[in-house]
């Protein structure tokens, strides 16, 4: 008889066979008997597609997936087997048409768009041109992104299209239905030439819209494609700086409309000490004003903060020292040449894009943060190589390059000003985006070694909070977050102030005074700037900011022939901007122009 195995034997072969089972089941080929369907999903995991993304997302992850799976297992597939079928059949009808090089993919990639060659300008102007009427017609593009507070916009539509193909949207690049007769696929952007944009026009022509321009008819347009494209290049050679327009004829900048409640208050005399401070602060301003940079010898980025300086008010000299003012948010969203360079370019795909790097854009976002700062419009015209476009047209594509653990200081400030809070919207990544969502990416971020010691994105966290108080929207969540990370480097911004008024020149990495005027001007101006966003009015008067704004009028008007560097004079003169407006506007009467500079406009 045979004897039977002990207990732990018997525990321990159990253990082996379950541990045989668990294996035979998790493994791969257990999920080639069910013809490759369950495949492993590239987006099961993934954080920025789940259970919250909205239906038509999810056929997107279900398309795209197939072209992530391995080659041979999605052919075994009866989708595959179907869509090969309908090939089968599209080959059948179009067997009179010439063959296609052998290199063409059998079917499109969704990620095609992405990849796609650029296209001569020789190419384009073919491409303007009229096609046969063999060609098939498009389906009716359908949009599938999720829903979300946007401004509509509408551009003229290519005459060779059949149907009309929608422009971006304000919550990110448009996902279209492809050409075939597939299930729907997720598409970067629209391509677009120039004249889905309109004709290219000269200057005269867009800033003096009630002149007569007569409306060519379609024939004329048709004839004339060759014409019109010399005409762009005839066009950015006689647009040189010495032709620029003055300030006078360029589209006045409009400021965002302000929703303000009008409270009549019993303003307190000021005192003598407040008194001779404004005259100081605005002494200040008016030279500044009066001697402002010049196109010939600065660069767009110091054209920026030039900008910044007196928001809509300031101008800059065309083409040298002598050359006439000229305003500078004009100049910039015309795309003017600064040293021979330029800020903005439109891409093969018919996109707005902004140049990065040294001497143009320090950081990316920062023209819509200016612009925000400035309070310019989003309505306020654009003219980018012969397309005429929108400050909106900036806002969409800073929305769509959105990305998780990078610099979003300076499209906060922007699309913050912008946006309404609960905007949502799809970058050209396919991921969701929202204001908090930029706001909790930025609460990540450190303060110590982040551009100009970390002000910018305190101040981009300032005015976030500051917008939702403003709007009457509560602060909560990571605003409030936001809100009590501000008031601690307040605090201890205050704490490292020097004797003389001006605050560290080590910014928040501890106590310092060096005596170098550019230092002081670089962080007392910028920390200034970014206090007077969030300052309430016992703030403005307290003993600590009126210090350290005679520090700064004292040290520039002093130095006032001092050749300061562009970006750290425009914030500490915007600096002294909002305290002048701030404090001593209220005092002025109803014109919004600041004292300061409301004779030097007059002239």
């Amino acid at each position: 008889m045979q004897r039977p195995l002990p207990e732990y034997a018997r525990i321990f072969w159990c253990q082996k066979v379950v541990l045989l089972c668990l294996l035979l089941v998790a493994h791969p080929w257990a999920a080639l008997a069910d013809g490759g369907s369950a495949l492993l999903d590239p987006f099961e995991d993934s954080p920025t597609l789940g259970s919250t993304i909205p239906q038509q997302n999810l056929l997107w992850q279900s398309r795209v997936k197939g072209y992530l799976a391995d080659p041979a297992l999605r052919a075994k597939s009866p989708e595959a087997k179907r869509l090969q079928a309908a090939e089968n059949s599209v080959a059948v009808k179009t067997s009179a048409r010439p063959e296609k090089s052998a290199t063409t993919p059998a079917s499109p990639s969704p990620f095609h768009k992405w990849i796609s060659p650029r296209t001569s300008s020789s190419a384009k102007t073919l491409a303007r041109k009229p096609q046969q009427p063999t060609r098939p017609a498009r389906q009716t593009n359908q949009d599938i992104t999720p829903e979300a507070t946007s401004e509509d916009t509408t551009d003229a539509s290519d005459p060779t299209e059949t149907t009309a193909v929608p422009d971006r949207t304000v919550d990110g690049p448009a996902l279209v239905q492809p050409q075939r007769t597939e299930p729907e696929v997720a598409r970067r952007t629209i391509p677009r030439t120039l004249s889905s944009r309109g004709g290219s026009r000269r200057l005269g022509e867009i800033l003096n819209p009630d002149q007569p321009d007569p409306t060519p008819t379609n024939q004329d347009k048709l004839q004339n494609n060759v014409s019109d494209a010399e005409d762009v290049v005839s066009d950015a050679k006689d647009d040189v700086e010495q032709n620029a327009t003055p300030l006078n004829e360029y589209p006045t900048p409009i400021q965002e409309p302000q929703a303000q409640e009008e409270v009549e208050v019993r303003l307190p005399p000021l005192s003598r000490s407040q008194q001779a401070l404004r005259s100081h602060v605005r002494r200040v301003l008016k030279y500044y004003y009066d001697h402002p940079l010049n196109t010939r010898d600065r660069s767009p980025w110091e054209m920026i903060h030039a900008a910044l300086s007196y928001e809509i008010y300031s101008r800059v000299l065309q083409g040298g020292p002598e050359g006439k003012p000229v305003s500078a948010v004009g100049w910039l969203c015309f795309n003017q040449s600064c040293r021979n360079m330029k800020l903005m370019y439109i891409n093969d795909e018919g996109d707005l894009h902004v140049r990065v790097g040294p001497a143009l854009q320090g950081h990316r976002g920062q023209l819509l943060a200016i612009l925000a700062q400035c309070k310019v419009s989003s309505e306020y015209p654009m003219l980018v190589d012969g397309h005429e476009m929108k400050v909106k047209d900036l806002i969409k594509e800073e929305m769509s390059t959105c990305y998780p653990r990078t610099e979003l200081t300076f499209k906060l400030i922007g699309l913050m000003h912008y946006l309404d809070s609960d905007t949502q919207w799809v970058n050209d990544q396919g991921m969701q985006w929202n204001m908090r969502k930029l706001v909790s990416e930025e609460l990540k971020q450190p303060i110590r070694g982040a551009a100009c010691g970390g002000t910018h994105r305190l101040s981009g966290l300032t005015l976030a909070y500051k917008a939702r108080e403003q709007r009457g929207e509560s602060v909560d969540g990571e605003y409030l977050q936001a809100k009590r990370f501000v008031t601690q480097h307040q605090l201890y911004a205050y704490r490292m102030q020097n004797p003389d008024g001006s605050f560290s020149t080590n910014w928040f990495q501890g106590s310092e005074n060096k005596d170098d005027p550019d230092r002081k001007l670089k962080t007392t101006g910028h920390i200034l700037e970014w206090l007077l966003y969030s300052a309430t009015d016992r703030e403005l008067k307290s003993s600590r900011t009126t210090k350290a704004v005679y520090f700064l009028s004292n040290l520039m008007y002093t130095n006032r022939y001092h050749d300061w560097e562009a970006g750290p004079l425009g914030h500490a003169l915007h600096a002294l901007l909002v305290y002048d407006r701030l404090m001593f506007s209220k005092y002025d009467g109803e014109s919004s122009v600041p004292v300061a500079i409301r004779e030097s406009l007059t002239k």
